[in-house]
């Protein structure tokens, strides 16, 4: 019997790491033959009580609390390794992390921080160079990256604080200039739905002088975002780019979405699912600044100012933003992975209420 390749995967216990986890745990990936070559290491920040013994896919969930939204089909027997406590800024936890590894998995939380340059590096910039650099010393073959596009690059240098997205653009440059040294994928996620339920300045708000539910951004209602369940949808999109290439990833771009929906589609999947009246509103730039991200600081109030602006006006990947998110759903058909859910299927198994608030304050992982 052929040994099995190891995969690390960065944020294990995160939306986009425990989702591959899940996905390549499940039945249908198991029956892909360039997928179930693989066998897991989890990777994680936190501290877990694990030695370097794989242990039971039971055992996982019950250590991390997470469970598969497809449970049942989860193959039992399956073992995983458990790396605790990795830090991105410390090689020597990076390198045994990263040992005898085929491919990795690599989602980096973004640090927010006002605009970088190539001299002056963001956070998240260098905890990938920090990566890669182990993945380089440890004859890693293979990087899969969750990125996003520059939109400073998109805006022509019109929009250049959305630093959450061009902080991964540089981080993405990095790894593909070293090719052909290390092989290299790249995953570019849509707007997380989860954010609508997590974020209170996306989330409908009930308004008493109209006894009704709005969303307000600074944006036209007809604005477009391609969405995903990260956490459901995330580990698919890997598994099928993993199968597609043979395990040997070729530089290659999937931007991963269900769909591209417009202010007012959002609103009224809301008021579908709630059976309450949900409207989008648009406001001024000054209005959404001080009134919708009011507490938030500066820096972050001009990511968002900015992106929403960059979004409207340029699309999340240009002009072939739609045409690039059907490619990809196209790709998770073709290997039998199924259908990306819809929001309104994410609004019905997330059981979401209006008026319920914010689940969390974190930014989406």
């Amino acid at each position: 019997m052929t040994e099995k390749k190891i995969l690390a995967v960065f944020g294990a216990t995160g939306q986009q790491g425990g989702s591959v986890i899940n996905q390549l745990v499940s039945e249908p990936a198991a029956s892909l033959p360039n997928t179930s070559q693989f066998q897991l290491r989890a990777l994680t920040s936190r501290s877990l009580p694990v030695s370097s013994a794989p242990i039971p896919l039971e055992e996982w969930h019950r250590l991390t609390g997470s469970c598969s939204s497809d449970s049942d089909n989860n193959n039992n027997n399956t073992m995983i390794q458990v790396i605790p406590q990795v830090d991105f800024h410390t090689p020597s936890s990076l390198l045994p992390a990263l040992q005898n590894v085929h491919t990795a998995f690599i989602m980096t939380t973004p640090s927010f921080a006002p605009a970088s340059d190539g001299n002056n590096p963001s956070k998240e910039v260098l905890a990938v160079q920090n990566i890669v650099s182990a993945a380089l010393a440890q004859k890693v073959d293979t990087l899969l990256f969750s990125t996003l596009p520059s939109i400073t690059e998109l805006s022509s240098g019109k929009y250049t604080r959305v630093t959450p997205f061009d902080d991964k653009a540089r981080a993405e440059a990095h790894i593909r200039s070293l090719h052909p040294r290390i092989k290299s994928a790249f995953l570019s996620l849509g707007f997380f739905m989860s954010n609508w339920l997590t974020q209170p300045f996306l989330a409908p708000r009930y308004e008493a002088d109209t006894n009704g539910w709005v969303m307000r951004l600074h944006v036209r209602a007809g604005t477009g975002i391609p969405l995903i369940d990260a956490k459901r949808d995330t580990g698919k999109v890997v598994a099928a780019i993993l199968e597609r290439q043979g395990g040997v990833a070729g530089g290659e771009t999937v931007l991963a979405a269900e769909g591209v929906y417009t202010l007012d589609e959002i609103a009224e999947a809301f008021s579908r699912h709630t059976g309450e009246k949900v409207r989008y509103e648009q406001v001024t730039e000054e209005v959404f600044r001080e009134e919708g991200l009011r507490g938030f600081p500066e820096s972050l109030k001009d990511v968002l100012v900015e992106g929403y602006k960059a979004l409207e006006e340029f699309g999340h990947a240009g002009a072939e933003t739609e045409a690039l998110v059907e490619e990809g759903k196209r790709l998770v058909r073709e290997c039998g992975l199924g259908e990306l859910v819809s929001l309104e299927e994410f609004l019905e198994k997330e059981g979401y209420a209006l008026g319920e608030g914010s689940k969390s304050k974190q930014w989406g992982s």
